[in-house]
C-alpha cells in the first residue's frame, strides 16, 4: 500500500527548566513511556481522549486507536472524530434533485465514533516526526501535538497542580522527585526544509531574478482589510470575514549578490518557521526557467514508499505492525542529513 510521509524536526520534547532550552531531566522517552503505559489502563477508546474538543468552534474529539514504542522510536494510530456540534453526521441520497435533497442522520453516534485515522511516526534517535498519510487515513499534525500536550495537562503523572486548585497545572517534574524544580513542557516541531533544493539553488544564485513568500495573515489589519476587499471585491460582494486567517503570496524582485546573501536569506527563513502547521514557505525564480517557483519544502522531504503490510479489512494499521515496519526500512524511510555547507 502506497504511503506518503512529511517529516519535520523535533526542537523540543519534554519538560524544560524554566527559561532555559536545557530539560530539567532527561524526559523525552519518559513522557512517550508515560503516555503508552496510561493508554492501556484506559476501560474503553472513548476514554482514550486526552481534551474535550470546543465542536461549537470547529474543533473535534480525537482519540488513541493504537501507540506502541521501543527504544525510541514510537507510532501513534489516532482516531479523528468526524461529527457536528450536535455529535451527528449527515448524508443525502446522491439522486436527490438540488434544492429538495433530505437529510438524514448517517450513524447512531452514541454507540459509534465515525471518523477517520491518522498516522504518525516518532523518532528520539533521529529527532523526527513524520506523518503517514494513506489513502484511507487523513493527516493532521495538530491533532498529535493537542493529543501529547492534552495528555500531559489533564492526565500525566508529571503535572503539577496548585496547591488551592487541583484543576490548574503550574508546570512539570519528575513524579519521584515531589520537591523539585518545576519545568514547562514543551513539543514544538519544525518544518524541515528541502536540502536538495537548497543545494541546487546556492549553485545558481546568480540566475535567481525574484524572491518569492507565501504565509498567512489574519485580515484585521484595517489596511489589510480594505486591499483585500478592493481586490475582491466585485468577485465577493461582502469582501472578507473579519479575524479570519488569508493566504498571501508576495513576489519581489530579487538577485543575491553572492552566495553568502543567499544563504543568510534561507538561514533567516529557517529561524522563523517554527510552526509547520502555518501556509509559511519561501521560494525563488530562476532566469530561463520560464518564471517557475522553486520552492523550500518540496521535493525531497514528502517522500512516496509502498508499505509491504496490509490491514485487516477496514481496520486501520496496528501501531506494533507499523513499529516493526519502520523499524526494518530506517535506511530508506528516514530523510538523509545536510551535508555541511563550506563558508562562502
Amino acid at each position: 500500500m502506497k504511503g506518503t510521509l512529511q517529516y519535520y524536526d523535533i526542537e523540543k520534547l519534554g519538560i524544560y527548566k524554566r527559561g532555559s532550552d536545557e530539560q530539567l531531566f532527561d524526559s523525552s522517552e519518559a513522557v512517550l513511556d508515560s503516555l503508552i503505559g496510561w493508554f492501556k489502563k484506559r476501560p474503553s477508546l472513548v476514554n482514550t481522549s486526552t481534551r474535550e474538543a470546543d465542536k461549537a468552534i470547529g474543533q473535534s474529539n480525537v482519540y488513541c486507536y493504537d501507540i506502541d514504542g521501543a527504544n525510541g522510536e514510537y507510532v501513534f494510530v489516532l482516531w479523528n472524530e468526524l461529527t457536528n456540534a450536535d455529535d451527528e453526521i449527515l448524508t443525502i441520497s446522491k439522486d436527490s434533485k438540488p434544492g429538495s435533497a433530505k437529510v438524514k442522520s448517517g450513524v447512531d453516534s452514541k454507540t459509534v465514533i465515525p471518523g477517520l485515522p491518522s498516522y504518525y511516526w516518532v523518532s528520539l534517535n533521529h529527532d523526527l516526526v513524520a506523518t503517514l498519510h494513506f489513502d484511507h487515513a487523513m493527516t493532521s499534525l495538530v491533532a498529535l501535538r493537542n493529543y501529547i500536550t492534552g495528555y500531559m495537562q489533564n492526565y500525566s503523572e508529571f503535572a503539577v497542580t496548585h496547591k488551592d486548585n487541583e484543576d490548574k497545572v503550574i508546570g512539570y517534574r519528575h513524579p519521584d522527585n515531589k520537591e523539585g524544580d518545576v519545568g514547562f513542557f514543551k513539543f514544538d516541531l519544525k518544518r524541515k526544509t528541502d536540502e536538495s533544493t537548497i543545494e541546487e539553488l546556492t549553485q545558481k544564485y546568480s540566475k535567481i531574478t525574484k524572491i518569492v513568500r507565501r504565509t498567512q495573515k489574519q485580515a484585521q489589519d484595517v489596511e489589510l482589510i480594505g486591499w483585500f476587499h478592493n481586490l475582491a471585491s466585485k468577485a465577493v460582494g461582502r469582501g472578507l470575514p473579519k479575524a479570519k486567517d488569508v493566504h498571501v503570496e508576495v513576489e519581489l524582485d530579487f538577485t543575491p549578490e553572492t552566495e553568502r546573501d543567499f544563504l543568510d536569506i534561507v538561514a533567516a527563513y529557517q529561524k522563523e518557521i517554527i510552526d509547520p502547521d502555518k501556509y509559511n514557505n519561501l521560494g525563488f525564480v530562476l532566469k530561463g526557467e520560464s518564471g517557475r517557483k522553486v520552492f523550500l519544502d518540496g521535493k525531497y522531504l514528502r517522500t512516496e514508499h509502498d508499505f509491504e503490510i496490509k490491514r485487516a479489512g477496514k481496520n486501520p494499521f496496528g501501531a506494533p505492525e507499523l513499529l516493526d515496519y519502520i523499524g526494518t526500512k530506517q535506511v530508506r524511510l528516514v530523510p538523509r542529513k545536510p551535508k555541511k555547507r563550506k563558508a562562502a
